[in-house]
């Protein structure tokens, strides 16, 4: 693969003289942001053309037998089966008949063969105008009844699915809140949907149990099967998005109101009974000792003077950003304007710790400017020989209102310029005030007496005075109570209701990995430019914002996937998106098949297909801003998508770089980061290593090699010592060669594919040509400068070398949204929409000229339709033996046929 770089205006001569003497003409090009969009909504219907690849399912779908864990994949009695997937999500999952039907065969067209069937355990709000029935009874007195109609709606949806080749996953807990009517009091004070609390309250488990009994154990009338002995349900996961860690870090427990606090503080002593002999000896471990307070490190902290931030004993560090921190009334102020990566702005205050000695930190902070929730990282730590923490790190959250931060830590050694930090500052505004470091701590239990009397009383995150010990212990008893709960589950699925479907627990980074790894297969989910503010409700009066950039640059959500799959256990991302009006989402999906494929993931799911019952053919993108079935600019993609993952047509990578951790180790790390999240960059790996190898994380036995099972499967490496990139280098090419990701230019990225049957580009062109193995792609001026643009060979006989007969789908596709939208730019990346506009869709036409190898008299090129029919002939010119075809936005389509006879 090679690229050819030019300015855009050598460019468009360069264009114009491919085309000399062939009676051709460049096609009209965009000279600025206006240019003329038309309508283009993709048919919720079609016959078996150019854009439909309905020939990649195998149906009926579960015709090889169930889907099973083998060799650390999916697997059916065919062999491996990998799972290119939508989502639909609350009452979509209960159409009508008729529309389901249709709606089977259309997402067979795109060759998605896995719907996951979300949030359909209650009522649903989100984006309705009012809530709307899912699979729960209308029951005022109790949410424990399914309804006898919903239910038929669902299992003959997925009987449908079934005869069109498409798989089932199903999800049982996601928002089901249960409260009065099912007896729990209090229930307003509780989490969302019980989450994490449902892992501890045994009443709420057992409820969980019953719901999966009646909904799995249901026989399907039109299947003949129950779900637990269905073979088209791919797949089980227990509860979305749910942790007990998660919950704790973000302080959700230290509001619990009884008779759940005293639940967690009776299942909290007898985990330390199981944990330790006696009251001595927890006393021992915890070094639980009074000392009074003494020898204040920061006599300066209530801030009545002014303080020097000249790096000698305080300094404000701004790294690419811009702010600054002064004393004004008695606090310190800091204002940031502009953030400066991840850790930055940082306030530092130098000074002397002892090795074994405690301490204890305390200050008052608020929030005085700014939107959205918001961590302060609190560390005490050295830059000595690289950065270390010194007993000290971890997450506050700070609101508008003034709290007192206080915690008491042993020093791990010896440090005469130690630093306290204070860091992460987003834009805005802060004040900090009482700021103090003293010898000593005063804690109150006594924790001999606790022990005896089971009453040693739960860690708070977020106030309280504790030991560090006791902290660790916390959660690592918090860790074996999540644990419990999701081996349970799955226990009881498998061995009660003897479900035979795979089964996972819920997404990585909400509960450890070394947990869900347990389980039959690990998920995640991820989103680029997740929408922010009142943007989940249709009634919101709070604004609503989207980042409005394109992934391309970064890779971001791809290197945190890669980064953190779990060595030899089936790994799926069962939510992904770039949600709408981002205006570069036709990029997601794409680079997630295609990078999905280069690691050898095992499913991938688009989220979401649809939210509504009644709305399974709208003319324009309906208010939630995750839902497809409208999008024009992603969905012309899909065909491709499929090929590159379900087909195979990207080679997984040659090589492996495995990041393997003891457990005591990795659990250490999460305690001491307040994070479930552990990825090779976690191990010291570069991140970017994923855009070029195989990437996994694998957890050992403590002081054990890694096993041959879980660290070494067949025809993969051994576990690798920490591997850097150059920091300077901007072009990565896969060890398959198949794939660049090129950031040369900067603020110009892309990623560019070929393969046998498929060849990608999503990104800035910038006049560069680029050459894709026989195949040229040369993409002229669109309205955001960007564009995706995909080839795929529909019956995988390439492009036209060597005089082979090929169809081939052309997708190519830029700015697209609903006529009359109005976009307001609110900062340099975050849009809004002042007016969502309506129907129909409209798209932009990218022009573009490409070149393949093949005898331009036997290739013709047509436009289609929005049901993938033909409407148009494009000319077809000579150009050195290759036939070479102009696209652009005269022809008013995103789609194109080329066939090579």
């Amino acid at each position: 693969m090679k690229t050819r770089s030019m300015g855009w205006a050598t460019s468009k001569l360069a264009i114009g003289a491919l085309l000399a003497g062939t009676g051709l003409l460049v096609p009209a090009r965009a000279d600025d942001s206006d240019s003329p969009m038309f309508p283009f909504v993709i048919s919720y219907d079609g016959p078996d053309n150019a854009s439909s690849v309905a020939h990649l399912l195998d149906a009926p779908a579960g015709k090889h037998g169930f889907v099973r864990v083998q060799d650390g994949h999916f697997a059916t009695d065919a062999g491996p089966i990998r799972f290119h997937g939508t989502n639909l999500t609350g009452p979509a999952n209960f159409p009508a008949r008729a529309a389901a039907d249709k709606l089977a065969a259309r997402l067979a067209r795109f060759g998605i063969n896995c719907v996951r069937l979300h949030f359909m355990d209650t009522w649903y709000v989100n984006f309705m105008p009012q809530p709307t029935q899912a699979i729960l009874a209308d029951d005022t007195q109790t949410q424990r009844h399914l309804d006898p109609k919903q239910l038929d709606k669902l299992d003959y949806m997925i009987a449908a699915f079934k005869k069109r080749g498409i798989y089932t996953n199903i999800n049982l807990h996601v928002g089901r809140t249960l409260d009065e009517r099912d007896g729990f009091e209090n229930a307003q004070a509780l989490p969302w949907a019980n989450k994490g609390v449902g892992q501890f309250v045994p009443r709420m488990i057992e409820l969980q149990k019953e719901y999966a009994q009646k909904l799995l154990t249901h026989v399907n009338p039109y299947t003949g099967n129950a779900y637990t002995d269905e073979p088209c349900v791919a797949m089980i996961e227990i509860s979305n998005e749910d942790s007990l860690t998660h919950h704790y870090y973000n302080g959700t427990f230290d509001r619990l109101p009884d008779p759940y606090a005293t639940q967690l503080r009776r299942q909290w002593n007898v985990w330390l009974h199981q944990t330790y002999a006696d009251g001595e000896a927890l006393q021992k471990a915890w070094k639980w000792k009074r000392e009074p307070l003494h020898d204040e490190q920061i006599p300066e902290g209530r801030f009545d003077s002014p303080i020097a931030f000249d790096g000698k004993t305080w300094a404000f560090e701004k790294g690419t950003g811009a702010g600054q921190a002064r004393t004004d009334g008695g606090v310190l102020k800091v204002q940031v304007t502009q953030e400066g990566g991840e850790f930055f702005a940082k306030l530092i205050r130098k000074l002397a710790l002892r090795k074994g000695q405690l301490y204890t930190l305390a200050f008052r902070i608020r929030r005085t400017e700014g939107s959205g929730p918001w961590q302060l990282s609190v560390a005490a730590a050295t830059t000595r020989d690289g950065w270390r923490s010194l007993g000290l790190q971890e997450l506050v959250s700070v609101g508008e209102s003034w709290q007192t931060v206080t915690r008491v830590f042993e020093a791990t050694e010896d440090a005469e310029q130690a630093h306290l930090q204070l860091t992460r500052f987003k834009v805005g505004g802060y004040e900090l005030d009482d700021l103090s470091l003293q010898c000593g701590a005063e804690i109150d239990c006594d924790p001999v007496r606790g022990f005896a009397e089971h009453a040693v009383p739960s860690v708070k995150i977020g106030s309280g005075v504790y030991p560090s010990q006791a902290r660790r212990d916390f959660v690592r008893f918090l860790f074996d109570t999540e644990t419990s709960y999701w081996t349970g589950m799955a226990d009881y699925l498998k061995g009660e209701l003897k479900a035979k479907p795979p089964i996972s627990g819920t997404q990585l980074g909400y509960s450890p990995a070394d947990i869900q790894a347990r389980l039959d297969y690990v998920d995640n989910h991820a989103y680029w430019r997740h929408p922010t503010g009142g943007w989940i409700s249709l009634t919101a009066k709070q604004p609503w914002a989207i980042g409005n950039d394109a992934m391309v640059h970064s890779l971001g959500n791809i290197l945190h996937l890669a980064g953190q799959r779990v060595g030899n256990k089936p790994y799926t991302i069962s939510e992904y998106n770039h949600p709408y009006p981002n205006q570069f989402g036709a990029e997601g999906q794409p680079m997630l098949a295609v990078y999905g494929r280069l690691h050898g993931w095992d499913g991938i799911f688009q989220y979401s297909y649809n939210h509504y019952v009644d709305e399974f053919e709208p003319q324009a993108n309906p208010w939630c801003f995750f839902d497809l079935l409208a999008r024009t600019d992603v969905l012309a993609h899909f065909p491709a998508c499929a090929a590159i993952f379900l087909r195979g047509d990207v080679r997984e990578a040659d090589r492996t770089v495995l990041a393997s951790i003891g457990l005591a180790a990795c659990r250490e790390r999460l305690i001491a980061s307040r994070s479930n999240a552990f990825s090779i960059g976690s191990a010291g790996h570069d991140p970017r290593l994923v855009a070029v190898h195989k990437t996994a994380v694998v957890f050992t036995a403590d002081d054990a090699e890694p096993s041959a099972g879980s660290a070494n499967p067949p025809g993969r490496e051994a576990p690798t010592e920490a591997q850097k990139l150059p920091a300077e280098q901007n072009v990565f090419v896969s060890d398959t060669g198949e794939i660049t990701w090129n950031r040369e230019l900067a603020d110009a990225a892309y990623l560019a594919v070929s393969t046998p049957n498929a060849k990608l580009f999503t990104g800035f062109p910038e006049g560069r040509t680029i050459e894709l193995d026989g195949v040229k792609l040369a993409i002229g001026k669109t309205r955001l400068n960007w564009a995706t643009v995909s080839l795929v060979s529909r019956h995988a006989t390439g492009f036209g070398r060597a005089g082979e007969p090929a169809s081939i789908l052309l997708a190519a596709t830029g700015d697209s949204g609903n006529a009359g939208r109005v976009v307001q730019q609110l900062d340099g990346k975050r849009i809004t929409l002042t007016d969502r506009g309506g129907p129909p869709v409209l798209a932009e036409g990218i022009p573009a000229v490409l070149t393949l190898p093949a005898d331009p008299a036997k290739v013709r090129c047509y436009a289609l339709d929005p049901r993938g029919e033909r409407r148009r002939d494009v000319p077809v010119a000579q150009a050195g033996g290759s036939a070479q075809i102009a696209i652009g936005p005269e022809y008013q389509t995103v789609w194109y046929e080329i066939e090579v006879r």
